[in-house]
């Protein structure tokens, strides 16, 4: 992107589009409305999945706008703001967004959220800790633990599969202006390099 932002500013050449994901692409959407697939090695459930913020009432002596004056303690709550979160696909991948090669060619679930463990305020959100919920490696172990996301073996049936589908995505986000080239040939080097399926 920062090479996106020199062009821009040295030739007036155009940034590649916004990808954030938007309620008008429906991949935003209210927090109760993800279906987060079943990960049986997981928790996720929607009231973990967001921290619900409120309204915080600091007294007329205190003015929001610009944080002056004094608060009054403690706050009275007030309404809940909005929660919003991206929609998911069937991996419990988001749909939208900057989707690199590893969501393009996925060998787990991504999230840039976590739910915290038992003895940590179990089940509330962990923000700005992701996850990472590998795939099984065969269909036989994924039906068998009840996982509904496809197995390795499933998605990419030989080496050869996952590598093209890797080299394919990066590819399209080179040409597209949001891989450098020599990063895309990183990225499918590993890709030959890995063990997948």
């Amino acid at each position: 992107m920062l090479v996106d932002l020199q062009q821009w500013i040295t030739h007036g050449t155009e940034p590649p589009r916004s990808l954030y994901p938007t309620l008008r692409r429906s991949s935003l959407v209210p927090v109760g409305q993800i279906k987060i697939p079943y990960i049986p090695a997981v928790n996720f459930t929607l009231p973990g999945l967001y921290a619900q913020r409120f309204h915080l009432d600091r007294g007329a002596d205190f003015d929001e706008r610009d944080i002056s004056g004094v608060m009054d303690e403690p706050p009275v709550v007030g309404a809940a703001y909005a929660a919003l979160a991206p929609q998911v696909d069937a991996d419990g991948n988001d749909i939208d967004g900057l989707r690199n090669t590893n969501m393009q060619a996925p060998l787990g679930t991504y999230s840039g959220w976590n739910i915290r463990k038992a003895g940590f305020s179990e089940g509330d959100s962990c923000d700005l800790t992701g996850a990472f919920i590998p795939f099984f490696e065969t269909k036989a172990q994924r039906i068998a633990a009840g996982d509904q996301r496809l197995s390795l073996q499933e998605r990419y049936p030989t080496h050869a599969d996952y590598v093209a589908k890797v080299t394919m995505a990066a590819n399209q986000l080179v040409k597209q202006r949001l891989l450098l080239q020599q990063d895309a040939d990183l990225i499918i080097s590993q890709a030959n390099a890995a063990t997948v399926p």
